[in-house]
């Protein structure tokens, strides 16, 4: 546009030496009422366009930037156009990354194949792909299209489009992973009764009452077995779907101590065992599930008279959490302890410390992951503190409303 103002602006100069002195009133007024005028439409034409295109591109970059997808335009060598926030958030840590080419923000043999790809079609296959980034895998769903219509006219860009699958990914390797576990759970117990039953009925004729009381007890168990087991995957099912599974009242946490503790006194040996229950000034009635909650004591009580039969003590305790403001329930046993290595996985789904003791006694693998969804549906969450030789404490907190 100043080109070619410029141009005009010599060409009327040079018209003007060309004319008679007298004629230069006439001149100004031709050019005042002609050129002047097109001039300052044609110069209000197009910066209205200017505004627009600006505008738009405003709008447009605004929106990329909002979008949680990385979005990334590079060139034909693979040098990057424009990047919005989230992909300068994730590969630089908010830091431009514009100017720079594809392989050095970030690494991926599955992008470069991708890459490679897009250069020959208008539109790639959304792909996945995994990168590498620090000490963390992520996972992409990854497409690629032809860019046409930017400046230079003549330029090839292409706009790469990363959709986050990371959490996606972790999911599906936990339901293979539980898919995998309850089939292993389920396994061993119908094994057993085949078994024994395929054998009472070969031998029915020559097999003696003790052997036929024995065999029918070990069907008997693991038929209990898979019932618990079944009972306690319902109950996952339920707390995971149907959030409303949890019902808090508002009430007093001291009876309901009372009453887990006056459950399993007649369980102990009353000369060398002993529960108590402990409750903090200050604690009175905050919202829980009382069936819920007595579950979780269940739990907690029920795990310390499988692994650890020998205590002496168990202590049924509510404190003031300082950190959270919440209030802290917990169960404490002077029996063995765990191993510190265990202490984080003991909430996962069929984790055991010792396993062959754990199928022994009865325990499925699924009670703490159970207590752990009850605890978080209320609000709070839960801790596993031991030390070996010296007891345990299991622990979950309440909000207070």
């Amino acid at each position: 546009m100043r080109r070619l103002l410029r141009e005009l602006e010599g060409a009327v100069r040079s018209r003007r030496r060309m004319l008679p002195e007298d004629s230069s009133d006439v001149l100004e007024r031709i050019g005042a009422l002609g050129l002047v005028d097109s001039l300052n439409g044609l110069i209000d034409s197009h910066n209205h366009a200017s505004a627009q295109k600006s505008g738009y591109s405003s709008q447009v970059e605004a929106m990329l930037g909002a979008v949680q997808e990385v979005v990334i335009v590079f060139d034909a060598d693979r040098v990057v156009e424009y990047a919005n926030r989230s992909a300068e958030k994730l590969f630089r840590g908010g830091q431009s990354i514009h100017g720079l080419r594809l392989e050095g923000v970030f690494r991926s043999l599955t992008l470069l194949e991708l890459l490679d790809a897009a250069a020959k079609v208008d539109r790639t296959e959304p792909t996945q792909i995994r990168i590498e980034q620090g000490n963390e895998t992520l996972w992409f769903e990854a497409s690629c299209a032809k860019v046409t219509g930017l400046e230079p006219a003549d330029s090839q860009s292409t706009l790469l489009v990363l959709h986050d699958i990371t959490q996606l990914k972790a999911l599906e390797v936990m339901r293979r992973e539980f898919v995998a576990n309850v089939s292993h759970e389920l396994r061993t117990p119908l094994t057993i009764i085949k078994g024994f039953a395929e054998t009472l009925i070969d031998d029915e004729a020559t097999i003696n009452p003790k052997a036929r009381l024995r065999f029918t007890s070990k069907i008997l168990n693991n038929a209990e077995r898979l019932h618990v087991l079944v009972e306690d995957l319902l109950t996952i099912s339920r707390l995971e779907s149907r959030p409303d599974q949890i019902e808090p009242v508002d009430q007093p946490l001291r009876p309901l101590l009372d009453e887990v503790a006056e459950n399993y006194r007649a369980r102990m040996n009353s000369e060398t065992q002993a529960i108590v229950v402990s409750v903090e000034e200050g604690i009175d009635s905050l919202p829980f599930d009382r069936y819920r909650i007595h579950q979780v004591l269940d739990n907690f009580i029920e795990n310390v008279f499988r692994y650890a039969p020998e205590f002496k003590r168990i202590q049924l305790e509510a404190t003031l959490d300082s950190d959270s403001g919440h209030v802290r329930c917990a169960v404490v046993d002077d029996g063995p302890g765990i191993p510190a290595k265990d202490l984080p996985h003991l909430f996962e789904r069929f984790y055991r410390v010792d396993k062959g003791r754990s199928r022994e006694t009865g325990g499925t693998g699924l009670g703490l992951s159970i207590v752990k969804h009850i605890v978080q549906l209320h609000g709070g969450s839960v801790l596993a503190e031991s030390k070996l030789g010296e007891g345990t404490r299991m622990s979950f907190t309440l909000p207070r409303g």
